[in-house]
């Protein structure tokens, strides 16, 4: 009987096992974003033509305006300028998903 019980047991606990399974999805893009006083800045970035921070697309989160920029993955040379004046100068690595932030004083 004992032996017909442990069978029993055993077969309803196989039968409960569930299958589980995850994906992960991984974005591909990096991001650069900027924060703080972006009125009248340029960014230059990788030594390319200078950027007017003016012009671009930006939001406000947290009473502050940001800009966020796609970038490829790996090493990039930053450099913010203002009114002729080199405020940020930064080698940064940026990797798939992450953001990297430079705030502009």
């Amino acid at each position: 009987m004992k032996k017909i019980f442990l069978i029993a047991i055993t077969l309803f606990l196989s039968a409960c096992s569930s299958h589980y399974e995850t994906t992960t999805q991984v974005d591909d893009k990096a991001y650069l974003q900027l924060t703080g006083s972006l009125a009248g800045a340029l960014l230059v970035l990788d030594k390319q033509p200078a950027i007017n921070l003016d012009g671009v697309t930006s939001y406000t989160e947290k009473d502050e305006t940001v800009i966020k920029f796609v970038v490829a993955t790996g090493n990039h040379l930053i450099e913010i300028q203002k009114n002729g004046e080199t405020l940020v100068k930064r080698n940064i690595f940026v990797t798939n998903g992450n953001t990297f932030e430079i705030r502009i004083p």
